[in-house]
Formats: structure tokens, C-alpha cells, sequence
């Protein structure tokens, strides 16, 4: 209790092995739901509303994602998938891509930053690169659109700062786009990329 002396024989204990297991499944069913786009609609802003408007449904979801976010004011962070829905798996490489007109909708930045979906790090990498953005490091072509690799090998004539490097195991990973002081209103009708699987495998 606030203002008392604490007392580590009054602390209760936690099943971990529980509390792994409720949470995957939290996970596990959460996740199925973000190939809906209403409740992707709801998700991308509604984890992060101030205190006592943010529904228990996506209350319980950020809890087991990671309690880590600004308000929808300040950012938004909206999951990269592909176009079956199958998760994005490091034994293949992928792209990303979006025209000037598909950028994210936000005056100050954008970046696409890789984890590994198990346990939400960053992947280990030679170059110590984890994501590509205005702050990391981007190029956009002539017609001011970008295309993202997450490629084992740098593949040919892609720009080193667009490229995600990845380990070649069966490992699923998560990519999160982050956008920065979003257009709010501009967010209602716009459409996060998807990740392609390249064919080269």
C-alpha cells in the first residue's frame, strides 16, 4: 500500500508458468484479429487514449504486448502483415512497399523497425541496422516512394538504408511501423503497407 513500509512476506505470488501461458493465449487470439480491419481501426488508436477511455479488450491486449506507447497524438504504431497473414518468417525475404501517395500520413517522421515476434527484441545483426526511416536512414526512388527489403543478403541495386538484414532460420518476426505526430484525420482512410514475400527462395 502507497505510504507504507514494504513487507516482502505480505507480497503475493505469481504463478509464472500461469501468467505465460494466459498471455500467449491473450496473444494468440488478439493477433488472429488484426487481419480485421475494424479492429484494426480501433487497435491502432485505441491502446493509447488517455487513462479510463481505453476499452478493457485492448486494455488486456497492450498489457500482454508491452505497456510502452505515447498517445495516438504523438504516435501511432500500427503492425505490418502480409497478404495471406501468415506471420513474416525469416527463412524468406520480403519488401515493403509504398508509393508517395501511400507514405505514412505525418509531417514530422515515419520508421519500419524489426523484431523477432517471440519475444519483441531487436534481430542480432552484423551491421547493428534494426530499422529503416528519416531517423535511421531511408532513400525514396525518383517518384518519392520507398521500397523496404528484410533480405538475408542486401539484394542487388537496393539501397543499403532500405535494407533489413536478417538471419536465415525459421524464426517469425514482427515489423512495426511507427508514425510520428500523425495526421489523425488523414489515418481514418489510410492503409498500412504489406509485406510481400520475394520469390527467390
Amino acid at each position: 500500500m502507497p505510504g507504507r513500509p514494504y513487507d516482502a512476506a505480505n507480497v503475493a505470488t505469481i504463478d509464472g508458468a500461469k501468467f505465460r501461458e494466459v498471455s500467449e493465449l491473450v496473444f494468440a487470439r488478439q493477433m488472429a484479429k488484426t487481419s480485421d480491419k475494424a479492429f484494426s481501426e480501433k487497435e491502432l488508436v485505441g491502446k493509447f487514449k488517455p487513462k479510463g477511455q481505453t476499452p478493457l479488450e485492448l486494455l488486456v491486449f497492450q498489457s500482454v504486448l508491452g505497456p510502452i506507447g505515447m498517445p495516438a497524438t504523438e504516435a501511432v504504431y500500427p503492425a505490418v502483415s502480409t497478404y495471406d497473414g501468415k506471420p513474416i518468417n525469416a527463412m524468406h525475404d520480403y519488401v515493403i512497399r509504398m508509393t508517395a501517395d501511400e507514405l505514412p500520413p505525418t509531417d514530422v517522421f515515419w520508421s519500419l523497425t524489426l523484431y523477432d515476434l517471440q519475444n519483441g527484441f531487436f534481430i542480432p545483426n552484423d551491421r547493428k541496422k534494426y530499422s529503416v526511416g528519416e531517423n535511421a536512414g531511408m532513400k525514396l526512388d525518383d517518384g518519392g516512394g520507398i521500397a523496404v527489403y528484410i533480405a538475408a543478403e542486401q539484394p542487388e541495386g537496393v539501397p543499403e538504408e532500405n535494407w533489413l538484414p536478417i538471419n536465415r532460420k525459421d524464426e517469425d518476426m514482427d515489423v512495426i511501423l511507427r508514425i510520428y505526430v500523425p495526421d489523425l484525420e488523414k489515418l481514418k482512410t489510410w492503409v498500412p503497407p504489406t509485406a510481400e514475400r520475394v520469390e527467390n527462395d
